[in-house]
């Protein structure tokens, strides 16, 4: 008997088969004390800072990304919130060249957008928070669960969480603050910083994010050289003579002038991003992985 003619399946397949394997992870993963993937209960992302350049070029497309794979759960709202006087359709058109929306997707792009909305406001001023409150409670009721991202500069973390935990915690599901690097501008600061989140919320309440880390051949790294019959018995001193990274940006400073002022191009990339991928390449073999 003849054999059925192979098929071979479309990159579009295969990435379907493997969000749907995800979807199914998530719909299968139950936290004591959470709602799970397919709860009712309203989730509301918060993007403090979204006037920036890192919440128009990396937040709100990986926020997009992952409402057009439906691996956020269906009652997802999303709020910016800056001190600039902004409408969502701004904030949208500042957003547009980084978002990757196909031809096919736009009726999906259009519902992400509707679910979005913007509250203008200051960082230091208390009222302003309390403004905010009131919006999530009006667009996903007091038992929404509440995420902020902070994609702010390190030197209004205390002021903009201070203000968090005083006005906006939420009123019967979970709260969470997720702060991206950098954590200071030294270990001086970054311990003080350290001390005054903890002061403020628990440690499964805070997430500390360094988006370099979560490039998926940044992620893989390990696998590639300790799990690759090819790379592994070659990739060491004796067979590599010097390790060169080069890092390039197809843009400018605009927009993170401020941002520089103050930190600088070694705090921003050479003492986090750079220097991981270094240990990551030059590192000897975990004892177990």
């Amino acid at each position: 008997m003849p054999r059925p003619p192979l098929v071979a399946k479309s990159d579009s397949a295969g990435a379907e088969e493997m969000l749907s394997l995800i979807r199914q992870s998530l719909k299968s993963c139950r936290t004591p004390g959470e709602t799970n993937f397919e709860a009712s209960t309203p989730h509301i992302f918060v993007v403090m800072g979204a006037s920036g350049d890192l919440a128009k070029k990396k937040i709100y497309p990986t926020l997009w990304w992952l409402y057009r794979d439906r691996l956020l759960p269906e009652n997802t709202l999303f709020i910016g919130y800056a001190r600039s006087g902004l409408t969502v359709e701004q904030i949208r058109e500042k957003c547009t060249p980084y978002m990757k929306v196909k031809d096919d997707e736009q009726e999906r792009y259009q519902q992400f957008w509707s679910v979005n909305h913007y509250v203008k406001g200051s960082y230091d001023t208390r009222r302003d928070y309390e403004l905010l409150d009131q919006e999530m409670i009006k667009i996903g009721t007091e038992k929404a669960n509440r995420i902020f991202y902070l994609a702010l500069p390190p030197s209004v973390f205390d002021t903009v969480t201070s203000n968090v935990k005083a006005c906006c915690m939420a009123k019967s599901g979970w709260t969470r603050v997720i702060i991206e690097k950098p954590f200071g501008r030294d270990s001086e600061s970054s311990a003080k910083l350290s001390n005054h989140l903890s002061a403020l919320f628990r440690e499964e309440e805070m997430y500390r994010i360094d988006h370099y880390l979560g490039k998926e051949m940044v992620q893989n790294l390990m696998s590639l050289r300790f799990g690759n019959r090819i790379f592994g018995p070659t990739w060491n001193r004796d067979n590599i003579a010097s390790i060169f990274i080069s890092f390039k940006e197809p843009f400018g400073t605009q927009g993170r002038g401020g941002y520089f002022d103050e930190f600088g191009i070694i705090r921003d990339v050479m003492q986090n991003h750079l220097l991981q991928i270094l240990c990551l390449v030059a590192m000897e073999k975990p004892c177990s992985t």
